[in-house]
């Protein structure tokens, strides 16, 4: 009578095993493809930091393109988790843009891996593994309706996400100001059609504190690091 929980049990440490083993090649590989690029050749590297062998590495990813779409889906996803909630708290359009790329430049300068990782991703070969896009298009198709943005759909997504990666590559390379997300933020506001008083006002606005999760790859792989 006792063999099926006996064998759930089983199973279930042998999956939390396995997710276990997945984030500590996340971690490895977040850490590496931030040091040398999404087109460098990782796996030797990766494996080496996750101290396993080359056989049990292959039996979670085949190649370096599907470990990097793996990290990049995976960061996008924990981005998302920490943002969008405090997005959708506002019904503004234009705060809700200027809430969601502040935080995100804030968390970039909070966790430098984080912004020297989407700095290596260059945008747009980045698209297809960045999930929060449909919410930035989400957020864009709306404020156009309203009057909010002055801009083709097309066009503001190009020039939000155009405008993140770069600054997160300023962030992550060079010294820069405390107001520089801000400042940043205001001038693609108005890119985007936004009035000038509207943009100040959008900046100025509080801000939460950034907290990654407990099972964030980017917190492991900061651990790992130091």
């Amino acid at each position: 009578m006792n063999s099926v929980p006996t064998e759930n049990h089983r199973t279930r440490v042998a999956a939390e095993r396995r997710e276990r083993t997945r984030a500590r090649l996340l971690q490895g590989a977040l850490q590496v493809f931030s040091e040398k690029g999404p087109g460098a050749a990782v796996i030797d590297d990766v494996i080496a930091l996750a101290g396993m062998s080359r056989g049990s590495f292959y039996n979670y990813f085949r190649t370096n393109e599907e470990l990097l779409q793996a990290v990049s889906t995976e960061i996008g996803n924990e981005l998302l988790r920490i943002i969008d909630p405090v997005v959708q708290q506002r019904e503004d359009m234009v705060a809700r843009m200027a809430c969601g790329t502040r935080l995100l430049l804030h968390t970039a300068r909070k966790y430098p891996l984080l912004g020297t990782f989407l700095a290596r991703l260059a945008w747009p070969a980045a698209a297809p593994h960045l999930q929060g896009i449909q919410f930035l298009g989400r957020d864009l198709q709306a404020g156009i309706e309203q009057g909010q943005f002055d801009c083709e759909i097309r066009i503001g997504i190009d020039l939000v996400m155009g405008t993140m990666f770069s600054a997160a590559s300023s962030l992550a390379f060079e010294p820069l100001p405390d107001v520089y997300p801000e400042a940043m933020v205001k001038a693609l506001l108005k890119g985007l059609g936004v009035k000038e008083q509207a943009a100040v006002k959008a900046v100025a606005a509080p801000l939460p504190d950034v907290t990654l999760e407990e099972n964030s790859i980017l917190l492991g792989a900061l651990v790992r690091k130091t």
